[in-house]
């Protein structure tokens, strides 16, 4: 039982690490502490005979993320063992049941915990930027500059002309210009949302590739639908530029795995389940923009 339940836990959460919407790493590091640059302005026409100018990587900021203990428990009491007489056929079925139980009640609570960086874009109750900021917001680089990655609109054709314009428009900490591709677009599943998004691109008629319990739907955009962003948030949805870093970090120290058994004082048998990750965001998010869909 324990080997079938490692095995089939880290198979479901690294299902995740192809959904395109985290930085997924498996790392033994407690705490990692992760250091932004924010690049550096020196080129320069030389004349002939001059020296080229030697330049310093302007710093950004630096952030630590620390791991997590997440972790559940099946039981097995004496009367159960009772109950199945002789019977280990019985038993084993007792045991795979609550085993499989388990397994998705570990599923959700990670899944939970990662999308609480959608869910928790505009308000920040669980997770900011190095800035300080909520993820989609007006930002601040360390060197003074700014830009906002958030927006209202609701998902229209309008809103991904503005989303493709501010790409476009888009400059780094040093004011030079640094155009973004955002080619992927994540959205509740079953929302408006992904309705209007299907029709909008085109993939009405397209059949997804799943990743686990999410859509991925390839087009002149990358549809990402899944229901991990709540009910509450359905009119919320992000626009990715695959081709920047992804800052929604996920570090995996331990995976959910099934020590060994204990005996209880009162005869019961018992089995814990326990993980450590970590969760946060790790870089200014210039490669994420996102919209309440509010307005």
């Amino acid at each position: 039982m324990k080997e079938s339940f490692d095995l089939a836990a880290a198979a479901s959460i690294l299902e995740y690490k192809d959904s395109r919407i985290f930085t997924f790493e498996e790392t033994p590091e407690w705490t990692e502490i992760f250091n932004a640059t924010e690049g550096l302005s020196v080129t320069k026409e030389l004349s002939e005979a001059e020296t080229p100018p030697v330049g310093s990587e302007a710093e950004g900021y630096q952030v630590s993320i620390s791991n997590k203990r997440f972790g559940g428990a099946i039981e097995i009491t004496e009367n159960d063992r009772m109950k199945a007489g002789d019977s280990t056929v019985m038993i084993d079925k007792f045991l795979e049941r609550q085993r499989n139980d388990l397994l998705t009640d570990n599923r959700h609570k990670f899944l939970t915990e990662i999308f609480n960086l959608l869910n928790d874009a505009f308000t920040g109750t669980y997770y900011l930027a190095p800035d300080g900021a909520v993820l989609c917001t007006t930002h601040t680089y360390k060197s003074g500059a700014t830009f906002n990655n958030s927006a209202t609109a609701k998902l229209l054709q309008s809103s991904i002309e503005t989303l493709e314009e501010y790409g476009g428009a888009f400059t780094d900490a040093q004011g030079k210009p640094r155009p973004l591709t955002f080619d992927t677009i994540v959205v509740k599943k079953g929302s408006a949302n992904a309705r209007e998004a299907k029709k909008l691109f085109g993939m009405n008629g397209m059949v997804p590739t799943a990743v686990a319990d999410i859509n991925i739907y390839e087009g002149a955009y990358t549809l990402i639908e899944t229901p991990y962003i709540t009910t509450d948030n359905k009119n919320y949805w992000f626009a990715f530029a695959s081709r920047e870093k992804n800052p929604l970090y996920v570090g995996i120290s331990k995976m959910p795995s099934m020590n060994e058994p204990i005996k209880q004082n009162n005869e019961a048998i018992r089995s814990n389940v326990t993980g450590y990750y970590k969760v946060g965001i790790n870089n200014l998010p210039i490669a994420i923009y996102g919209s309440t869909g509010a307005a």
